[in-house]
Formats: structure tokens, C-alpha cells, sequence
């Protein structure tokens, strides 16, 4: 049985998008050190990863453009989650979906699976986020927890 997470996720990625606001401009590019991701390629992970899943492995129908190379301001993936969130939701509300088994790289992969994954993947980089901005000295953002 699924677990029903739509509606906290709902609002935990409206949370996401608010907390692309307390990046400074000119740290989008900056990394506590130089084998680690910056803000922005955190930040555009998560919009790919939902991408790759739902487009690529899933085949949602959606589009399948990768953000890499085409999404650069804050903006722009501001609107990436918004873009990406209906189809997460569509897929976590499709039980039929969510029972269906995919093939990726690595094997076998239940929708079950890849929507934990997908949640999963979220929360942690947001971890990266507030970490980032700790070290920048900005104060840990308003934006609650789910």
C-alpha cells in the first residue's frame, strides 16, 4: 500500500522554491570546497533528478529535457520545481504507478521505489542547502520542516 506523502510533499516543495530565495546571487557558484557541488548544481539536481526519473525511467510523458545547460538563474529553477512538482504528484497519486516495476542502469526498480527515492533525494539536498548557507554565516531560512 502507498504511502501517502502527496500533500507534505506538496508543501515541503514550495518550501524548496522559497529557499532558492536565500542563495545570494553572487554565491550561486560557490562550494564550501572545490570537490563538492555549488548552490546551483544542487539546485538543478534536484529538478534533473526529477526529470530523469519521470521522463526517462518512468515515461510519464512529460518532458524529458535535462536542465543542465538551458536553467541558470534562480528563477529559472524556481520554475523547474514548480514544472516538475504536478508530475512527482501525478505519479505519487497513480497506485497503478506506483505498483508498476522500471528498468534503469542498475535493474529492476518498483514506482514505490522511485518515489522514496525522489523524496528522499529531495530532503537530503536541501540538507546540502541549509548547510551551505550555515557556513556562509546566513541564518538558517524560514521555511518549515515537513
Amino acid at each position: 500500500m502507498p504511502i501517502e506523502v502527496a500533500s507534505t510533499w506538496a508543501r515541503f516543495n514550495q518550501e524548496l522554491i522559497r529557499l532558492v530565495d536565500y542563495v545570494p546571487d553572487d554565491q550561486l557558484d560557490w562550494s564550501p570546497k572545490p570537490e563538492l557541488w555549488n548552490f546551483r548544481g544542487i539546485l538543478l539536481h534536484i529538478a534533473d533528478a526529477r526529470i530523469g526519473w519521470l521522463g526517462g525511467v518512468v515515461a510519464d510523458g512529460g518532458p524529458t529535457e535535462h536542465v543542465w545547460g538551458r536553467v541558470r538563474s534562480k528563477a529559472e529553477i524556481q520554475r523547474e520545481y514548480e514544472a516538475t512538482w504536478p508530475r512527482v504528484e501525478r505519479f505519487l497519486n497513480d497506485p497503478a504507478r506506483l505498483a508498476a516495476s522500471y528498468s534503469d542502469d542498475e535493474g529492476e526498480k518498483t514506482g514505490n521505489w522511485i518515489a522514496f527515492h525522489l523524496l528522499e533525494h529531495d530532503v537530503h539536498h536541501r540538507a546540502d542547502i541549509f548547510h551551505y548557507l550555515a557556513l556562509l554565516g546566513i541564518a538558517t531560512p524560514d521555511v518549515g520542516t515537513p
